[in-house]
């Protein structure tokens, strides 16, 4: 079934609603690999716009430059999203769907993005990471619908 570019919509607005009752829930590593795929279903609806038959990796950066949002954003917009999408993507991966709470703490840590960090730092990366991704999907639905 292939699946059209207003349902990537649609399901990037639902990933980033599941990802904050995960958080609220302390499943952090499933309410981040929410929060990422919910980006990346954004991304991808941009992509099936343009070219409907599009299969790719789990890559944001590469899925954002292929998205044609550079054309639909403002400078300004454009940059908040690759800045976004690159701190997003130092902490999500497609193989968290795999990953306990322990594995993603071990992740991070090895990572060095417990650095700075009072208190639970698996939480605050998971904090981080929904914030990021409602401030691309807000851009990206926002220009959607345009």
């Amino acid at each position: 079934m292939r699946i059209e570019a207003t349902d990537y919509v649609d399901a990037a607005q639902e990933r980033l609603g599941n990802a904050n009752l995960l958080y609220e829930s302390a499943q952090y590593s499933f309410a981040l690999y929410a929060a990422g795929v919910a980006v990346e279903s954004l991304l991808r609806a941009y992509i099936v716009r343009i070219e409907p038959k599009f299969e790719a990796a789990h890559d944001l950066p590469l899925l954002l430059k292929t998205s044609n949002l550079r054309s639909l954003a403002t400078p300004n917009e454009y940059q908040q999203i690759g800045a976004a999408i690159a701190d997003l993507f130092g902490r999500w991966r497609n193989d968290l769907r795999y990953t306990s709470n322990n594995r993603l703490w071990r992740y991070l840590k090895r990572k060095k993005l417990d650095r700075g960090i009072r208190g639970d730092f698996l939480k605050e990366n998971c904090r981080i990471a929904i914030e990021t991704a409602t401030a691309i999907i807000r851009i990206g639905v926002a220009k959607w619908k345009q």
